[in-house]
């Protein structure tokens, strides 16, 4: 027997196909992450790993939000944030912004998910501290998905060894290389420093090098002036830097992304600068560029530990508005999978997840920052993520005046309390 196309039992036949189609359609959620990867090795896994997601679970869509790093950390995330709409996951740096959020309300406590089938247990001992940026008091806040160390110096190891140089040691040694640097016509050291963090984190790890963590982190709380002979010595270091034309003529002009980029291309010799420099490597550095990192070298007579590393933890957070917790929970569980975390770090991130690190493929520079990260006695944290960002970027310009040439380290640091006398 032939049914009859336009019979109405053809036609409830299509309509209960519409409706499980629709119905399919329908319970699938969509939860939005916004994030700081616009390009890089990191964004073509955290694609892929996306992607995969969707496979694995089709009721689950992820739309992710991604902006330029200047614009998040400046006015973006936080107008996303306070928003009627704000995004189901964001990416943070740990620290003060993680209790920014936390006391605001902005952002989910994941204690008790992280609790849950030992999942926090997968991830490596450091993940969970203040000092990383991770908790506040004793509850977690975010999700670490990388270790960062937020300032090495890179360079060029055919212009080095071109011009019979080795790493240094000493900041002395330091000081010799760029003059001979300058000398031959080289830009030392390139950097874009438009919106002050880039020379700003490294002067944060300087600094404490020289004063010494306990009043590192009382001047910048604020129960100490900055105008003080412990910083005006670290500022001295600026000022050296300044008088050997260590710097590209552009450097207050110049964005981050630029300046890596004109690295990369040989406009400069050295480029201080954080972890994530690996992951752009793999992706716009031209065939055949050779690179290595040093830590800041030991400043004679510092009250720091020369050992030091400036770093922190970057994660993502949870939003407590979310109306699909569950979902985001889902993704990052999925996320911190083993295998996941296995190309997370071949991508060129420092993954957090207990022997992710060492079953990956990486390549040399990873497994060495790692390894500083690790075996570091101090962390410094970066003084825009680790205090108030108010207080962060007025220290950031005072050390851009003296790196400039433009202030003396008894100007700037006078100029730095003036400017921060009414949040006193």
């Amino acid at each position: 027997m032939r049914v009859n196309l336009r019979s109405p039992l053809r036609r409830l036949l299509a309509v209960l196909v519409a409706a499980l189609v629709l119905g399919a359609v329908a319970a699938q959620v969509e939860i939005s992450i916004a994030h700081t990867m616009t390009g890089g090795a990191h964004r073509v896994t955290f694609d892929e790993i996306i992607e995969a997601f969707h496979e694995a679970h089709p009721n689950i869509r992820i739309r992710q939000i991604p902006q330029d790093m200047e614009i998040y950390q400046d006015t973006g995330l936080i107008a996303m944030l306070q928003s009627n709409d704000p995004p189901d996951i964001w990416f943070q740096w740990g620290g003060d912004l993680v209790r920014r959020d936390a006391e605001l309300g902005f952002a989910l406590d994941l204690t008790d998910y992280l609790a849950e089938d030992g999942w926090g247990d997968t991830f490596l001992d450091a993940s969970w501290s203040e000092g990383t940026g991770t908790m506040v008091g004793d509850r977690i806040f975010m999700m670490p998905y990388a270790f960062d160390v937020t300032t090495v110096l890179w360079y060029n190891t055919e212009i080095f060894a071109e011009h019979d140089l080795d790493e240094p040691e000493t900041w002395d040694e330091f000081l010799d290389i760029v003059r001979t640097l300058r000398a031959a016509g080289v830009t030392p050291i390139i950097l874009g420093n438009q919106q002050f963090w880039p020379l700003g984190n490294w002067a944060g790890h300087i600094t404490a090098r020289v004063v010494g963590m306990d009043l590192f982190d009382r001047v910048l709380s604020l129960e100490e002036p900055f105008s003080q002979p412990a910083f005006e010595e670290a500022f001295e270091r600026f000022a050296e830097l300044a008088e050997a034309h260590a710097f590209n003529r552009d450097l207050a002009g110049l964005g981050a992304s630029e300046s890596m980029t004109a690295f990369f291309q040989g406009a400069g010799a050295m480029h201080p600068i954080g972890s994530w420099l690996i992951s752009n490597a793999l992706t716009t550095a031209p065939d055949g560029f050779e690179y290595d990192a040093f830590n800041t070298p030991i400043i004679a007579g510092g009250a720091g530990d020369p050992q030091s590393i400036i770093g922190l933890a970057t994660g993502f957070e949870v939003s407590a508005r979310s109306e699909h917790v569950d979902e985001a929970i889902t993704f990052l569980r999925y996320f911190t999978s083993f295998d996941n975390q296995v190309a997370w770090a071949e991508a060129g991130r420092f993954s957090p997840i207990e022997g992710a690190m060492a079953a990956a493929d990486i390549d040399e520079h990873n497994k060495a920052l790692a390894d500083l990260f690790l075996d570091a006695n101090e962390l410094v944290p970066p003084p825009d993520t680790g205090y108030p960002v108010e207080i962060a970027d007025i220290f950031y310009q005072g050390a851009a005046l003296v790196a400039g040439g433009l202030r003396s380290p008894t100007e700037a640091l006078a100029w730095i309390d003036e400017q921060l006398a009414p949040l006193r």
